[in-house]
C-alpha cells in the first residue's frame, strides 16, 4: 500500500509577480514563528540529513528498477518510490522550511532552508523541495519563472492529464482534489505556487505565503486566502506522484533513472 498521504504542488510563475500583501493571515496558520524562535542550524541539518537519506533510498530503488524484469516487479518498485517521495516531501522536506520568510528577487532563490541573508519565493520553494527530493531539474530558474500550465505539462509527460476546475469556492476545490485520490498533484493558481498535503479529507496548503506573516506555512486549503484569490480565474490540477499509480508512472520513472524534468525554455 502506498502512503495515505498527498502532496499537491501549485505552480504559476510567482517568482515574477505576486499580489500585494493586503490580506490578513488566516486564523489557522501553524509554523509562522518569528526567526528568533527557530533553530536555524537544526533545520538546515535536518534538511541535509533527510535529503541524503532519500538519495540513498533512490539509489537502492534505482538499482532495483534496473533489475526488474517483469511488469509486476517494475510496479512494485514504482510503489516503493512513490511512497518514499510522498512521505519525504510532506513530512520532512517541506516542513524544514516552515517559518522562512517569503520574498522576491535575486535573494529569494534559496535551495536550502534558512540560508543566510536569503528569503524564498513561492516558485523557488517548490523547485527547492523537488530538488531536495532528488528530481533532476532541467533548469530550476526556468521552473521558478514558468507559467503553471508549462510546469505541469513538463512534469506529467505526454500521457499525463491536467484537470481544469472553474471558479469554484476553495472548500469545493479541496473536496474535489481529495476525490482525485491520495498522492502528489500540481495545481496552478493565479500568480502563486505552493504545496498541498492531503490526508484523507484533510487538505492543507503548504506554501511560501505572500499573505499575513509572509513565511512558508501550512493552512487548510479550504480557507486559504491565496486559494480564494485565484477563484475568479479557476485552477489547474495535474498528478505528480499518486497512491493509485498509473497516472504518475512517467515521473516516478524519471526519478528512478535520474532523467531531467521540468521546463526547458
Amino acid at each position: 500500500m502506498r502512503s495515505a498521504l498527498a502532496v499537491v504542488i501549485l505552480a504559476l510563475a510567482c517568482g515574477r509577480s505576486e499580489p500585494a500583501r493586503s490580506q490578513p493571515a488566516p486564523a489557522d496558520q501553524p509554523a509562522t514563528m518569528p526567526d528568533a524562535a527557530i533553530d536555524l542550524a537544526a533545520r538546515g541539518a535536518a534538511w541535509d540529513r533527510d535529503v541524503a537519506a532519500l538519495a540513498k533510498t533512490r539509489a537502492t530503488l534505482a538499482k532495483a528498477w534496473k533489475q526488474a524484469d517483469t511488469a509486476e516487479a517494475r510496479a512494485a518498485v514504482r510503489d516503493r518510490a512513490s511512497s518514499a517521495l510522498v512521505t519525504a516531501i510532506a513530512d520532512e522536506l517541506a516542513p524544514a522550511w516552515f517559518g522562512m520568510a517569503w520574498g522576491m528577487g535575486r535573494n529569494s532563490t534559496a535551495t536550502r532552508p534558512f540560508a543566510p541573508d536569503q528569503t524564498i519565493s513561492c516558485s523557488y520553494f517548490v523547485g527547492a523541495v523537488l530538488g531536495g527530493a532528488g528530481f533532476t531539474l532541467h533548469d530550476r530558474f526556468k521552473l521558478g519563472q514558468a507559467a503553471a500550465l508549462h510546469i505541469q505539462q513538463s512534469l506529467v509527460g505526454k500521457p499525463g492529464k491536467v484537470h481544469r476546475f472553474l471558479s469554484i469556492p476553495p472548500a469545493d476545490l479541496a473536496a474535489r482534489v481529495a476525490k482525485l485520490g491520495d498522492g502528489v498533484y500540481i495545481i496552478g493558481l493565479a500568480n502563486h505556487v505552493g504545496l498541498v498535503v492531503v490526508r484523507g479529507a484533510d487538505v492543507r496548503f503548504v506554501h511560501a505565503s505572500y499573505i499575513g506573516a509572509a513565511v512558508v506555512t501550512s493552512e487548510p486549503l479550504a480557507t486559504s486566502p491565496a486559494i480564494a484569490a485565484s477563484q475568479p480565474k479557476g485552477y489547474f490540477v495535474s498528478p505528480l506522484v499518486t497512491a493509485a499509480g498509473a497516472v504518475d508512472d512517467w515521473l516516478v520513472e524519471q526519478w528512478l533513472t535520474g532523467a531531467a524534468v521540468g521546463p526547458t525554455g
